[in-house]
């Protein structure tokens, strides 16, 4: 392309698809076919996105950071691998199709459909969200080896997760029981403990009168069958009656209870005694099977009450509370209720439905228990030895505490291990149709549990399905062959790092470490960069109901991925939430317009286009000298915070450096001197640029690039790294004394309001140092006659810059009279502001009832307004 083809402004529509194709088409994102001999590798995963629907813009900033650490390996010249996959996410996706079918008229879809026929539905559900999801990631300009796309409900996922089931099977840490589960009536299904959300809510606390103590609940729909009296045993009130039995009058008639000591009850709470619901409550439980009594379920899984609760059953649990109470006040049990009871709700995080604590018959993961550790003999972990006894609660715990595994930002270590030192055995069986079936089968009293079903006839499968973060506990190394002992799994495994939601630390990450440091013996990867939640531009979390969603691709289709991609990753930093506004969005579009004009002049000024070599710059200036020197320095540290994992500081250094120092300084400066070394100067930075620019920006980046080398691709050209040889620190000290002199003349022609069209006359003085620079300050500071040394006679604007003065002649040039009269008003206008606001921060009874941000403001306002009329008072002099 001929360099005068470049149009005025970048229309991103008009390039961004053809780019990608041309970067599909290349092949290199395959990192078997990247040019070059490469020792290092780079791999990350894809936390795979459920295929529940669209992409937002939590997932666009994924994309956005992973994409820039990706095109910044590959430049880097590692071996670089970023794999692709989405997620079945098993409730999330059924209980979205049974909606849409729903919707469509059917009201019980499973029952109506039966398992193959809604499986078929929700599996082409599924296909249609993958596909959309994919084109929304190539939007984003992401550069994922879709050769190496996985799905975690599919084939290779499926055999991967039958293998680690049966191993943790035979290591006796999967085990089946019965246990008190949180149970969703709406999805029918079991949550693992970090699926289940709390909301805070005021309800009513209820006393009631069992036989000699007081007990309270929030929820007497429960109490049908207590018949234990759990109080301390150092509580002196009951201690003659520990180990008696009571006929006690209940709700639907007379039960017998037993009082027993037990430290699980708390003597300083209520009457210091409780009565145990052992299917409803995970501590009754406990204490139910510790003491050997019966476990009666009173609430079933539709949320209604069982046989047990007589009269009652039938009735919705949560509907009957207040017919239950009038029973018991009927009887004369109602001791007292507490109207303004305020406790957290446990609900669905899928559905926001309450959960309830309900005892069934569960495949669980044992955390606790002990198993021998099979090192890896290709990457093993430190500090375990092969064979040695070890607990997967054990192995979470130290991959972190020994910072094999580095979480970004360090803070979050400690909300990683606040959960897992609390962990208990992990409930992976769903009672869903969509998802992995648990790969066990029965015959009469046999049990088989295998990759695959046992031969033979009259075996019935399990029905249930796994936890949807069982299968994605593997992403890491089974998207990489595993089983199978595979190239990519030698190559890429640890991979680098995982980058993803800091909301998801406890539901994805912890598994992840979990099953990789039992199954292969070695860490998933090195290290975990949490990003934030992208809130709007006050701070509220984006929601449909509130209004403020931006979707990632009405912004490109407005302003372009580059500047999505910007507005979402600088600003921004690890575990923080930033704030995003459409604002932002386009600002960033008018840099990426920056940079392309920025390139369009340097390509419209150079005589040669194309690579220039560091050995063949020749700096004759001081600007060429300091802006050789400012972007040596540039290279450097933007090269180190990338490694870091720093982008948001990389891109605002590099965004400073193009717009700040290289297009308002050197280019203007360019301008004016001239000459084959700075058309070489131009070339070099302009080059060099659009390589550290494009993991941020690669569609606008990629097209430019073609100016330089059509016959090349900017995603796999090399990462130039800096030489020491151009940093000067003498020329970056001159040179800030040359801008802040030009910087002092448009100061003093905006406070004099000085048209660009006319030009002044400047005396500087002690500034030698500025000899040899006159035709910059001329063309820059719109000068007309420029001479070094004294203050001149006459009417003179000074300002001092440094140990040097710059004065500038007003003469003709300001009408005296018409600028008095101009600042005495402004004089007297900014006295009464100062005066109004002095008042009212005077007025105890207003500082003292306003808000303390509007205080603030006025404080702010007033030493800003200060400020300004002296500034007004010194012209006025």
């Amino acid at each position: 392309m001929d360099k005068q083809d470049m149009p005025k402004a970048y229309e991103s529509g008009q390039y961004e698809d053809a780019i990608y194709a041309s970067w599909e088409s290349s092949g290199f994102f395959n990192p078997d076919n990247l040019p070059g001999e490469r020792e290092e590798t780079f791999s990350i995963v894809l936390p795979p996105p459920n295929v529940t629907g669209t992409l937002h813009m939590g997932h666009a900033v994924m994309l956005a950071i992973e994409d820039i650490m990706t095109r910044f390996n590959r430049m880097r010249w590692r071996k670089t691998l970023w794999l692709p996959g989405t997620d079945h996410a098993a409730i999330a996706t059924q209980t979205k199709v049974e909606k849409l079918l729903m919707k469509e008229g059917m009201e019980d879809p499973r029952r109506e459909l039966g398992r193959e026929k809604f499986l078929e539905r929700v599996e082409q559900f599924a296909q249609e969200s993958h596909d959309i999801i994919v084109n929304q990631a190539k939007r984003m300009g992401a550069s994922m080896d879709w050769s190496r796309e996985a799905y975690t409900l599919d084939s290779a996922r499926n055999r991967a997760v039958n293998t680690v089931f049966k191993m943790m099977y035979d290591d006796g840490l999967i085990y089946r029981g019965d246990r008190i589960v949180n149970w969703c009536p709406r999805c029918k299904s079991t949550l693992a403990d970090d699926e289940v959300e709390y909301r805070e809510e005021k309800s009513k606390f209820y006393y009631f009168k069992y036989g000699p103590v007081v007990i309270g609940t929030a929820r007497p729909e429960t109490k049908f069958l207590d018949k234990v009296i759990v109080v301390h045993p150092e509580d002196d009130r009951y201690k003659d009656l520990v180990g008696k039995e009571f006929e006690v009058e209940w709700i639907e008639g007379t039960v017998k209870a037993t009082m027993v000591a037990d430290e699980v009850a708390d003597m300083e709470m209520g009457s210091g005694a409780m009565t145990i619901t052992p299917a409803h409550s995970l501590v009754d439980f406990d204490l139910a099977k510790k003491y050997g009594y019966e476990v009666h379920r009173i609430i079933d899984e539709d949320g209604n009450l069982t046989e047990a609760t007589g009269s009652f059953a039938g009735k919705n649990a949560n509907q009957a509370r207040e017919e239950i109470v009038a029973r018991l006040a009927e009887k004369g049990l109602v001791d007292k209720i507490d109207e303004d009871y305020v406790h957290n709700l446990s609900v669905c995080y899928r559905c926001d439905t309450a959960v309830e604590p309900l005892p069934k018959v569960q495949w669980f993961i044992d955390v606790n228990k002990e198993f021998a550790f099979r090192a890896s003999q290709h990457a093993p972990m430190e500090g375990i030895e092969d064979g040695q006894q070890v607990t997967l609660k054990g192995l979470m715990q130290h991959a972190v505490r020994s910072k094999q595994v580095k979480i970004i930002p360090e803070r979050f270590d400690k909300t990683y291990f606040h959960w897992i030192d609390n962990l208990r055995d992990w409930n992976i069986s769903r009672q869903i149709w969509f998802g992995h079936q648990v790969p066990v089968w029965y015959r009469g009293e046999e049990t088989y549990v295998g990759v695959e079903a046992p031969e033979g006839e009259g075996w019935e499968r399990d029905p249930d399905t796994l936890d949807t973060w069982f299968s994605s506990g593997l992403w890491t190394f089974s998207t990489l062959g595993w089983p199978d002992e595979t190239a990519d799994l030698r190559t890429f495994q640890p991979t680098t790092v995982l980058e993803t939601g800091y909301d998801i630390l406890f539901f994805w990450v912890a598994r992840m470490i979990l099953m990789t440091t039992y199954v292969l013996g070695e860490v998933p990867f090195e290290n975990v960069y949490l990003h934030g939640l992208v809130r709007d531009e006050t701070g509220r979390k984006m929601s449909k109901s509130l209004g403020n969603v931006i979707d990632p691709l009405k912004m490109i289709d407005k302003y372009g991925a580059d500047a999505t991609r910007l507005s979402l990753v600088i600003g921004s930093t690890p575990g923080n939430d930033s704030k995003l506004s459409e604002a932002k969005v386009a600002g960033y579009r008018n840099f990426t317009n920056k940079l392309w004009n920025i390139s369009r002049f340097v390509l419209g000024q150079v005589e040669t286009v194309g690579h220039v070599a560091e050995a063949d710059l020749d700096p004759q200036t001081l600007a060429d000298r300091w802006i050789l020197s400012r972007f040596h320095v540039l290279q450097s540290e933007v090269t180190d915070h990338l490694e870091a994992y720093e982008f948001s500081q990389a891109g605002e250094k590099l965004r400073n450096f193009t717009w700040s120092e290289f297009a308002d300084w050197y280019v203007e400066i360019a301008k004016v001197q001239g000459g084959k070394s700075t058309q070489g100067i131009l070339m070099y930075i302009l080059e060099r640029l659009l390589t550290y620019w494009h993991p941020f920006m690669p569609f606008v980046t990629e097209q430019i690039w073609k100016q330089i080398d059509p016959e090349g691709m900017l995603i796999v050209h090399e990462w130039p790294m800096a030489k020491e040889r151009h940093v000067d620190a003498e020329a970056e000290t001159a040179f800030v004394q040359l801008q802040e002199t030009v910087v002092a003349i448009r100061n003093i022609r905006s406070q004099y309001n000085v048209v660009p069209k006319v030009l002044v006359n400047v005396v500087l003085s002690d500034a030698d140092v500025l000899a040899g620079q006159e035709d910059v300050i001329r063309s820059l500071g719109r000068v007309e006659s420029l001479t070094f040394g004294a203050k001149p006679e006459g009417d003179v604007a000074t300002a001092v810059v440094g140990s040097m003065q710059v004065h500038i002649s007003l003469e003709g040039l300001v009408d005296k009279e018409a600028e008095k009269g101009k600042l005495t008003k402004e004089r007297d206008e900014t006295q009464g502001y100062i005066a109004s606001l002095e008042k009212k921060l005077a007025n105890e009874a207003f500082t003292s009832k306003a808000p303390e941000q509007v205080v603030e403001t006025m404080r702010t306002n007033l030493s800003e307004a200060q400020a300004k009329l002296a500034v007004i008072n010194e012209q006025l002099a």
